[in-house]
């Protein structure tokens, strides 16, 4: 840049100059732009929701001027508007029957049983019943086991009892008590320190080691059965995966964290989660194993591309194919909100499906006689706005998006054992996201209070 500078003032050409500078000022603002829109969205604290009244909703305030309003509310069949529920409470609803019910007597208070007109005691007449949903906290027990032994009359042979099967042979914690530890850490992402300190408060002393160790050791008596349910997933059938990134201590990185990636795994009813030190190819490949003529849903990744070259199908997701119109809309685009007008009526055909409890035939004739029609009309929507949108705008990368993948969103349209998205994975995966945020910020304030510390130390 200096000596590009220096060459334009030797040479007299300040009119050149100027302009140069105006377009790298230009450029850089526009740069900056696009990293400042997007830092924002990363430190959002709560998801955005892409539902498409919140959109318009969100585009009414700052551009009224352009004309953007939502849509008018379908009309009931009747043709008259919907009644609004608004002051109009649904009700309580009833508490499962299947509890035990406790009754506590709520007696009249000795002064309020006079009769304040005559003087005289009143008497019980009834009672009114009210429920309410309450816990008994955790009560934490020692369990003695008393083992029998038997001693034969007619000489000294004796026999005891044989010892129950445990996770932990001759520990001190019990089965329950360990597959409770397991369950808390890997589904509420409870730690193992923070179950200790639970525990600390019932009056019970665990170390964290020993709880630690048993749940290892339970851990390991589960291995075989997570390897049975990921044969099951690797079967024959319609897979579906997608990944997420995984926090992972490593001391040999500079941070002491590097990420690693947590791939799910659908096969109809079987999960199976799949972890790799990255989300690339070969990590799909050490799932599948020697066969990858498969048909395996997943987003627009190029991670599993090869599966189409090797003979198989990757059929797409139209929920992340709608994504990238709902990030051109939050923009101002209202070209992309006309775009995304005409993708919901595919959401409420797949739901009468669901609803209709169709079989994959009918689900796939039902998508042929009703879907098909609506996506023929984006396909030619997209085709009539990609001759004018520059590829380069959100809009256009949300277009680009839209034809390259078009042959893999079509596929669910030819088999009804197919989803439109790959939203199941996402669910899947969503419980995994929640602990590694938890973790994420276990890690933060940690680092933090380090951080303090150092300051600390070196202030004194």
């Amino acid at each position: 840049m200096r000596a590009f500078l220096e060459r334009m003032i030797r040479t007299l050409r300040f009119v050149e100059l100027v302009a140069a500078i105006v377009a790298f000022v230009a450029r850089v603002c526009e740069v900056n732009g696009e990293l400042s829109k997007k830092l924002a969205e990363l430190r959002r604290r709560r998801p955005r929701s892409e539902s498409l009244e919140r959109i318009e909703r969100q585009l009414i305030l700052p551009l009224g001027d352009l004309g953007v309003a939502p849509a008018a509310r379908p009309k009931q069949p009747s043709g008259r508007e919907p009644k609004s529920r608004k002051g109009r409470h649904p009700g309580r609803a009833a508490l499962p029957a299947h509890l035990p019910r406790v009754e506590l007597n709520n007696p009249v208070p000795p002064e309020l049983r006079i009769c304040p007109r005559c003087g005289a005691e009143m008497t019980t007449v009834g009672h009114a019943r009210c429920e309410i949903l309450s816990v008994i906290p955790a009560k934490v027990i020692v369990e003695v086991r008393l083992d029998e032994r038997v001693a034969c009359p007619n000489d000294d042979t004796i026999v005891s009892a044989p010892t129950p099967p445990a996770i932990i042979e001759r520990g001190k914690l019990s089965d329950t008590l360990i597959v409770e530890a397991t369950a808390d850490k890997y589904l509420e992402h409870t730690p193992i320190e923070h179950q200790c300190t639970r525990f600390a408060r019932l009056g019970v002393e665990i170390a964290p080691q020993t709880l630690g160790r048993s749940v290892a050791a339970h851990i390991d008596l589960l291995a075989p059965i997570a390897t049975l349910i990921e044969d099951k997933t690797r079967g024959p059938g319609l897979l579906g995966t997608d990944a997420t990134g995984i926090p992972v201590l490593d001391p040999d990185t500079v941070d002491g964290i590097r990420t690693g990636a947590m791939w799910c795994w659908t096969n109809a009813r079987w999960v199976s989660f799949f972890y790799s030190p990255s989300a690339n190819s070969d990590s799909v490949r050490r799932f599948l194993g020697e066969d990858l003529a498969r048909t395996v849903q997943s987003d627009g990744t190029n991670t599993t591309s090869f599966l189409e070259r090797a003979g198989g199908k990757r059929p797409g997701c139209w929920a992340h194919a709608r994504r990238r119109l709902v990030d051109a809309a939050r923009g101002g685009d209202q070209i992309a909100l006309e775009g995304l007008h005409k993708i919901p009526p595919l959401f409420a055909i797949e739901r009468a499906s669901k609803l209709a409890g169709d079989t994959a035939d009918e689900r796939r004739l039902r998508r042929q006689r009703e879907t098909k029609p609506i996506l023929d009309d984006l396909r030619a929507w997209i085709d009539d706005k990609r001759a004018t949108i520059p590829p380069k705008t959100p809009l256009g990368r949300a277009l680009g998006y839209l034809h390259r993948q078009w042959n893999r969103l079509l596929l669910f349209l030819d088999d009804g054992n197919l989803d439109a998205t790959n939203n199941r994975r996402e669910r899947e995966l969503r419980r995994l996201i929640v602990g590694r945020n938890y973790a994420e910020s276990r890690i933060m304030r940690s680092c933090w209070a380090q951080l303090g510390s150092g300051c600390r130390a070196l202030a004194q």
